[in-house]
């Protein structure tokens, strides 16, 4: 028996081994004085490389600052730590926001599922040291959602970046802990605080985990207040359309059966918005999923169902390319604060969807508003399209998408310790079938929107530029 008892302990302790090392992020939980030491040691430099998402699963890409003279945009990948027989990927450098460095970009492309690859980036003074990327399944997946990541909060203040990177390292270290499986991170915006400073995305670009977790990030209202953004990420089908100004764009990628669309909800340009909505979908008909990413609360818990302009023009901006296209799911941020809700068509709810369960075919979007990393805010009340919202709003908060098979479930927890708040399944077992003679008058009128959205825009950026830049 003890013989047998040792041979079943050393094949468990095997098996743990193996899935340690390959299910793992390197994602630790630090100290605050590890986390200051961290921070002290990297805090002046801007030159911390960002993973970003590729066109699909297939693919991803690195974006990093280098030095002028000696910016090579080269990544090798290989399929073991010692980069023996490593691939090298050669990119393009663009302008920085200096004139001092350029920017590198490079994308790795012909990746397999569920493989463990090391990668290094051409630093200007060598190889960097390789890091750990692995890829899961290319059909049963999991994001991870995090919100208002907003590095610095509402502020430049160094102590108050440093304590919000502080909390984004640990909230990615819980998350990831408890879904070692998870693919890449969905952004809703707001990811740095002024958007006008490095310090802001080399504070976000900190945590350990990042290296390995490919990040597909919207653009926020912070965001939107300087042009950095620009120079530190590498979203993939960037779509600039005719009428976008400035920082303005959006993009969309698809992993496995999963479609997502990102707009620049700053912007009210919805003949462009709907333009990229077309385009992306006609080219990935087949997907089963369509998730829409934008920034302000549609349909979300507290005072965003009180602003006038969340409500009435992003709506009517936004709402009907969400209709037009069926999409699923739709995930927000802006308001830091954490709530779902029913299933939503025309802006109206068109069934219920409560925490827990499993519905079937429904019709109608799940608008999800995510919590923020930086700060959080209060309620001012609820409203009857609101399914959840979490009351204790003192902690941050994450959600996780997974895929399998023809379910999609939606997961919220709390970010100190992965306590599950909110729950629900969205099954599909068989195809949408669209009204073609409704779609084409939704779209008939949809051109009264687009032609009212230029007339905004004009007016907002008269308005921007007399207070000094976006809110």
């Amino acid at each position: 028996m003890k013989k047998v008892l040792s041979v079943l302990l050393a094949l468990i302790f095997t098996m743990q081994l193996g899935i340690s090392a390959f299910a793992g992020f390197n994602a630790p939980r630090l100290s605050r004085e590890e986390w200051d030491e961290l921070y002290a040691s990297l805090c002046d430099g801007n030159e911390l490389p960002m993973l970003c998402v590729g066109s699909d699963e297939t693919e991803v890409s690195l974006v990093w600052h280098c030095d002028k003279e000696t910016a090579t945009p080269e990544v090798r990948l290989a399929k073991n730590m010692a980069m023996v027989n490593a691939k090298t990927f050669k990119g393009v450098t663009t302008e920085a926001e200096n004139d001092y460095q350029l920017v590198c970009r490079v994308t790795i492309t012909g990746l397999e599922e569920n493989t463990t690859y090391y990668y290094q980036w051409n630093t200007g003074n060598g190889w960097s040291a390789p890091y750990k990327y692995e890829t899961k399944s290319f059909t049963s997946h999991k994001a991870l959602v995090i919100g208002d990541i907003q590095i610095g909060g509402q502020s430049e203040d160094s102590q108050i970046q440093s304590d919000v990177g502080f909390n984004w390292n640990n909230t990615l270290a819980e998350a990831l802990e408890k879904n070692p499986d998870v693919s890449y991170l969905v952004s809703p915006g707001d990811n740095t605080s002024t958007g006008k400073t490095a310090d802001e995305w080399q504070t976000l670009l900190m945590p350990e985990a990042v290296r390995g977790l490919p990040m597909a990030l919207a653009i926020g209202n912070h965001d939107k207040k300087g042009m950095t953004y620009n120079y530190y990420t590498n979203m993939p089908n960037e779509y600039y359309g005719k009428y976008f100004e400035g920082l303005d764009r959006d993009f969309w990628f698809r992993h496995g059966d999963v479609l997502y669309l990102f707009f620049d909800a700053t912007s009210a340009d919805a003949a462009d918005h709907m333009a990229m909505a077309k385009e992306a979908v006609e080219l990935n008909k087949d997907a089963k999923w369509r998730i829409g990413v934008m920034h302000q609360a549609l349909f979300g818990p507290g005072y965003s169902g009180l602003d006038p302009e969340t409500q009435i023009l992003l709506n009517a901006v936004f709402s009907p390319i969400y209709d037009t296209f069926d999409l699923d799911l739709v995930l927000t941020g802006h308001s830091h604060l954490q709530g779902r809700s029913h299933f939503i068509t025309e802006s109206m709810v068109v069934g219920r969807a409560e925490s827990g369960k499993t519905y079937t075919d429904p019709k109608g979007i799940i608008y999800l508003n995510t919590n923020a990393v930086c700060d959080h805010g209060s309620f001012s009340g609820s409203f009857p399209y609101i399914a959840y919202e979490f009351s204790k709003n003192d902690v941050t908060t994450y959600t996780t998408l997974e895929f399998e098979g023809n379910t999609m479930k939606i997961e919220t927890r709390r970010g100190d310790n992965s306590e599950l708040l909110d729950s629900l399944t969205i099954e599909k077992t068989k195809e949408q079938k669209d009204d073609m003679l409704l779609k084409r008058f939704q779209r008939f009128l949809y051109k009264v929107v687009e032609f009212l959205g230029l007339v905004y825009m004009r007016v907002d950026a008269i308005i921007v530029k007399i207070r000094g830049g976006h809110f």
